[in-house]
């Protein structure tokens, strides 16, 4: 269990802070996604494959510099850290704010440039993130400040693509990603009150920067194993114990079956279902609106579910919801229709409690000092999922029908869902009070 040092009133101010913070920056990049693709079709002509390469630009760089961001974690305080990940999404949303002033080869480039910033941004928020709030909360706090930071990004990705299109149609590129750039700006001034937390090998023998900010992570944690920091000794913590690497194989497996579902859903829906744009979007945005309900529910949970089992419980819901998906595929019509929106929101609101309760564990099952480098390996494993599961599903939906693929998928999604629900994760945490 970690403690800190730092004082109840500023965990409290982080805990309202860090929040706001996290929605106005998936706000903006929410934009940014919903935008660069539209714009690029649409005012570019860009085809199919440069759709993929903007998508490449968008996820890779998570993924081939993921060893790298947890080194810079390790190396500098938290403060820096996310402030400079921020000022990456700022260049990023200028870039894609003066895109359209080119050519459209060049205007492509910048945008794929705009991409690219915007995954460095990410990866270094996303292993920073996942070290300070283990550092400076107490354990009791964790599933609160995750619930909080959950329904934000939430909230963040179900208001951001409306929002971004009304200001696309209003007022045009330039001004839609400049706010986007002022809303990430406001984020920098919001994490300028992070504390200056460092988590490196040394980080524990004294008072970093000279100041009451610094945190003393223990004894344990003041020599950290070479083969531990690099992205092969981070991937080995997230298997180190049974309901570590049941979690793992289970976030793997969810990422990859969704990303094939993915490839083909839109296919197979407007092939049996009445689907229109309009109801489209209404399924989607709705369902994003159950993954904020669910954030917020994950802590006020009975004490019972603020256990491995809620874990198991509602890990086992968010994936075996893909069976429904892929079943009302496959039955096609209204009830079929009926059926896909039952299980979007099925997983939307089971996904909602399960990353808070994943993330909880995580915190306390993985030592501070192998934290950065077990949180870069764990997401650049779940994003490599990501377009893999979209190239298989491209390649077999070529050679059989997409709602029965999706129902094959949706099928084999009960596996993970019956593997998270092992005793492994089950046991894994205790009742603890909120």
């Amino acid at each position: 269990m970690t403690t800190t040092t730092e004082p109840q009133g500023k965990s409290d101010s982080l805990a309202m802070s860090l929040p706001v913070a996290n929605f106005l920056s998936f706000f903006a990049i929410a934009a940014v996604e919903f935008s660069v693709p539209f714009v690029a079709v649409d005012a570019l002509g860009a085809n199919a494959t440069i759709v993929a390469l903007l998508g490449i630009c968008r996820f890779a760089p998570q993924v081939l510099l993921a060893g790298p961001a947890a080194r810079l974690v390790e190396r500098f305080d938290q403060r820096a850290v996310m402030i400079g990940s921020e000022l990456l999404r700022v260049a990023a949303f200028a870039l894609a704010a003066i895109g359209l002033a080119f050519a459209p080869g060049v205007a492509l480039g910048v945008f794929c440039l705009a991409n690219i910033s915007l995954a460095c941004g990410s990866i270094l928020t996303a292993v920073s993130t996942q070290v300070l709030i283990p550092k400076v909360f107490p354990d009791a706090a964790l599933p609160k400040i995750y619930s909080r930071l959950g329904m934000a990004e939430s909230s963040a990705d179900a208001a951001a693509p409306f929002v971004t299109g009304l200001g696309l149609a209003a007022f045009g590129m330039a001004p839609t990603f400049g706010s986007a750039a002022a809303l990430a700006l406001g984020a920098c001034g919001l994490l300028a009150r992070i504390p200056r937390v460092r988590v490196g090998p040394g980080a524990a023998s004294g008072q970093e920067n000279g100041g009451p900010d610094a945190t003393d992570t223990g004894e344990e944690d003041r020599v950290a194993p070479a083969k531990k920091n690099t992205l092969r000794g981070g991937l080995a913590v997230n298997f180190r114990t049974p309901a570590l690497r049941t979690v793992t194989i289970w976030s793997l497996s969810y990422n990859f079956g969704q990303c094939v579902i993915e490839a083909v859903l839109l296919i197979a829906l407007l092939d049996t279902t009445p689907l229109t744009a309009a109801t489209f979007g209404v399924i989607r945005s709705c369902s994003v609106l159950f993954a904020v309900l669910g954030s917020y529910v994950a802590e006020r949970l009975p004490r019972s579910l603020r256990t491995g089992w809620g874990t198991s419980l509602f890990g086992c819901g968010a994936v075996g919801a893909y069976t429904v998906i892929g079943l009302g595929a496959y039955v096609g019509d209204t009830n079929g229709l009926l059926l896909v929106l039952a299980g979007f929101v099925i997983d939307e609101f089971c996904s909602g409690v399960v990353m808070v309760r994943v993330q909880t564990f995580r915190a306390r099952a993985i030592t501070d000092l192998e934290r950065p480098m077990a949180t870069a390996s764990y997401r650049a494993a779940n994003l490599t999922a990501v377009p893999a599961g979209l190239a298989v599903g491209g390649i077999a939906g070529v050679v059989m029908s997409s709602a029965t693929l999706m129902l094959t998928i949706g099928l084999l999604m009960v596996v993970p869902a019956l593997l998270i629900w092992s005793r492994a994760v089950r046991e894994s945490e205790p009742a603890t009070a909120v």
